[in-house]
């Protein structure tokens, strides 16, 4: 049955035919019988990357908030079950995950009643797929499968990552379409990309997959934070508050605009202009040529501090010296670089895509895609403004992760 469905997937039949085919075998959630003797029903949460590797990135943040509420104040009726798979083995229990210990469940398979439910909280894309065979196990028992979704960029520009990547994504999103009972995602855009790609690709129809949007919080400090300070923190701090610094967080890969917001530097110092960079974020991938400019520059720890390693703790101390928050990435699923940035109430200057426009609020700044020319002209109006006082305070009131929680059990039909 297993080897069958896998070749009926991705092989012989269309993802439209094979929902239809899942959903006929394992019935619609409203149907499934529950069993009245099982007190509490599991709610399975895919941590299977977080789990060997923290990256630090938004989503992985995302992850550490949503479980550390989770695990703290789970929803009646239900045990929040931290779960992972690898290229070795399918889906078993995560025994202390997050340092919280589960009882008499030491990393071992995943029991299932009808009632379950399978969250794909991580970003598993080259995982998921391998174990649709587990899935379609669990949705023959009355288990319902609900995916985030927190974008589909190395699908709409596959340029900007590997090919193995790519790859991934491919399988993962066909294997969001054909087994998932609901998606979440993460801004409203985000749900009309996939709408909209499930419908030329699949062939869906708008109500084939209900998808739902969850806000997210942004208290660093309800994430888990990393903690650690270089040992020349306090030099590092007293050299960028002496002169107006520009701060920019994130990958250094190629969506995040690193390489045209360093050209526009190079022109604003070639132009006397006294002002330092400071980037946060660690390497990426298909940016060598980027890194060895960022890392051998002339400027570098004069006017360009790239800090490859800040902990949380460093950052939050960074945000109360710089000037504002430069944010240039040409695709984002959300960009949780911006609430934070809001947060901390700080200036803001960030590339006019619609992402953007859907969660900046009033009072930041945009820049149009253009030159490196042009960049340097609005972000040197843009810190003349900062310094005269005529930037907004951010007034609108930013989600929590209780609030990002509460809507995400909404999707799954628990609150």
């Amino acid at each position: 049955m297993g080897f069958f469905w896998y070749r009926l997937a991705f092989n012989v039949i269309s993802a439209w035919s094979a929902r239809q085919q899942v959903i006929a075998f394992s019935g619609s959630i409203r149907n499934r019988e529950i069993d009245a003797d099982v007190k509490e029903r599991q709610l399975l949460i895919d941590v299977s990357v977080i789990i060997n590797h923290d990256a630090r990135t938004g989503i992985q943040r995302v992850v550490r908030g949503i479980m550390m509420y989770l695990l703290a104040s789970p929803p009646k009726g239900y045990c929040i079950r931290p779960i992972f798979a690898t290229k070795r083995h399918g889906y078993r229990y995560a025994s202390n995950f997050l340092n919280h210990p589960l009882k008499n469940n030491k990393n071992s398979k995943v029991q299932v009643n009808a009632g379950d439910i399978f969250l794909g909280l991580d970003l598993a894309a080259h995982l998921l797929p391998r174990y649709q065979t587990q899935l379609i196990d669990w949705k023959k028992k009355g288990v319902s499968v609900h995916i985030v979704v927190y974008d589909l960029l190395p699908l709409l520009h596959p340029e900007w990552f590997s090919n193995k990547t790519v790859k991934n994504f491919r399988r993962w999103i066909k294997t969001v379409a054909i087994f998932a009972d609901s998606a979440v995602c993460i801004s409203q855009c985000g749900k009309a990309e996939l709408e909209t790609m499930l419908a030329e690709k699949f062939g869906f129809t708008k109500d084939a997959l209900p998808i739902g949007v969850i806000p997210l919080g942004v208290e660093i400090d309800e994430s888990l934070p990393s903690h650690g300070l270089p040992e020349n923190v306090d030099y590092i701090l007293s050299v960028l508050e002496k002169k107006p610094t520009v701060l920019m967080v994130g990958t250094i890969e190629p969506r995040k605009g690193y390489g045209q917001v360093l050209d526009a530097f190079e022109k604003l110092w070639q132009e006397h202009h006294d002002i330092n960079l400071v980037i946060v974020g660690r390497s990426g991938w298909k940016t060598e040529s980027l890194q060895r400019r960022l890392r051998f520059h002339v400027q570098s720890e004069k006017r360009l501090w790239w800090l490859d390693d800040a902990s949380d703790e460093f950052l939050k101390q960074l945000y109360t010296v710089v000037e504002g928050v430069l944010i240039a990435s040409e695709g984002e699923g959300f960009g949780l670089p911006l609430m934070e940035a809001i947060g901390h109430n700080k200036p803001i200057l960030i590339r006019d895509i619609p992402v953007f426009r859907e969660s900046a609020g009033t009072a930041v700044t945009f820049f149009s895609n253009g030159s490196p020319d042009s960049l340097a002209i609005s972000i040197a109006n843009w810190l003349e403004q900062i310094q005269m006082g005529l930037t907004q305070s951010h007034k609108e009131p930013l989600p929590s992760w209780q609030d990002g929680v509460q809507k995400l059990l909404t999707c799954l039909s628990i609150a």
